[in-house]
């Protein structure tokens, strides 16, 4: 495993590493009692890896879900999701790319995104425990283990 720098975002530290192997990723996610249920890849929006709960955002009033180190879950970066993503730990979204003006500010704020993730809204509910790792562009759906 390769280590970066830790950051902190809105003074809560933040874990950002690259590891080069699928089953030291496994084991990291099991000795928290969780283990990687399904792994998706997308683009590289915003670097960086956060764990948080889902919130799954169709429509403006969905954004009432979203807490603090909540993971956004959209189907694309809108405009209206700037005024929450502050609270946010991570984000992912279905469509899009890189220049979208919500990336923008998740950029900005040190908010690991990945974009561009195929059947990311059928396979997120809210909720579920998700890692978006915006170094390796991976959105990895957390279960707890038996």
């Amino acid at each position: 495993m390769k280590t970066v720098p830790e950051i902190g975002i809105h003074n809560r530290p933040v874990e950002r590493h690259i590891s080069d192997n699928k089953e030291e990723r496994s084991r990291t996610a099991a000795s928290g009692r969780y283990v990687i249920k399904m792994v998706m890849h997308g683009q590289t929006a915003s670097i960086g890896t956060a764990t948080g709960r889902a919130a799954v955002v169709m429509n403006k009033g969905d954004m009432a879900r979203i807490r603090e180190d909540t993971v956004i879950i959209s189907k694309v970066a809108s405009q209206d999701l700037m005024t929450v993503i502050s609270k946010a730990c991570a984000m992912a979204t279905e469509y899009g790319g890189q220049a979208a003006s919500a990336l923008e500010l998740a950029r900005k704020y040190g908010i690991p995104a990945v974009v561009g993730v195929p059947r990311l809204m059928k396979a997120i509910k809210n909720g579920d425990l998700v890692r978006i790792d915006g170094i390796n562009g991976t959105v990895e759906i957390m279960k707890r283990m038996q």
